[in-house]
């Protein structure tokens, strides 16, 4: 307790006693978005494949929810689907309604970040996940599982906004070099399900493409060879 104490009072100092202090105490408050898509080799059946991506998801996240659609009349095809991205505000504009217009001065008062969500059609899984710390980060992630003739397509959507500078700074960045960034935490919400497909499926995934890359995670976690 001493060692904290004695690392953080020269930082509470410099900060309340120079301009970059004001700079640090402000609210910054940003909207960060990435995306990966992971593919498997695998003959092995949808429901086992769904329910490692679900499981995988339930380890970082606060609220899944997850849907099966029905595939009455369709044919597995050759090539995999992809997901969209639907900016959400923008199409209610473009209806005319109401709550496009309020989700448009929303958006500006935003700094001019829409609402944003991944479209999935023709998956065979789909899923949203959650993970809300109060006072630092709030991530939605969406996950699309096309199944091809070869195995399985994963799309990985994730939109999160988090929240730095403020007079709880101090405390989020502690608590980062702890348990890891937001970021680092999105990575592993991901990579975990990767894993859990490999594991139930026997199959090892190859990462097809994604932005940024895949190379932060919390202190302590392998990163392994995706």
């Amino acid at each position: 307790m001493k060692k904290i104490a004695l690392v953080i009072l020269p930082v509470i100092v410099a900060l309340t006693g120079c301009a970059t202090g004001n700079s640090y105490l402000a609210n910054r408050n940003t909207t960060v978005e990435m995306y990966h898509i992971f593919d498997f080799k695998t003959s092995a059946g949808t429901s086992v494949v769904t329910n490692a991506a679900a499981d995988g998801l339930a380890q970082n996240t606060n609220d899944l929810n997850q849907m099966s659609p029905l595939q009455m009349g369709k044919t597995v095809p050759v090539e995999p689907g992809r997901f969209v991205i639907d900016d959400i505000g923008a199409t209610l504009a473009g209806s005319n309604s109401g709550m496009g217009a309020m989700m448009q001065m929303a958006a500006m008062q935003n700094g001019g970040v829409s609402l944003k969500a991944a479209r999935c059609d023709d998956a065979v899984w789909t899923s949203r996940a959650q993970r809300s710390i109060s006072g630092s980060s709030n991530l939605t992630l969406y996950s699309c599982l096309y199944k091809y003739q070869a195995g399985y397509r994963l799309n990985t959507y994730a939109v999160f906004k988090k929240t730095e500078g403020g007079v709880y700074q101090i405390s989020r960045t502690i608590a980062n070099s702890l348990v890891g960034t937001p970021e680092q935490w999105v990575n592993k919400t991901i990579l975990d399900t990767v894993r859990s497909i490999e594991k139930a499926t026997g199959a090892k995934s190859v990462r097809l493409e994604g932005q940024p890359e895949l190379t932060e995670l919390p202190v302590g976690i392998l990163f392994g060879n995706n």
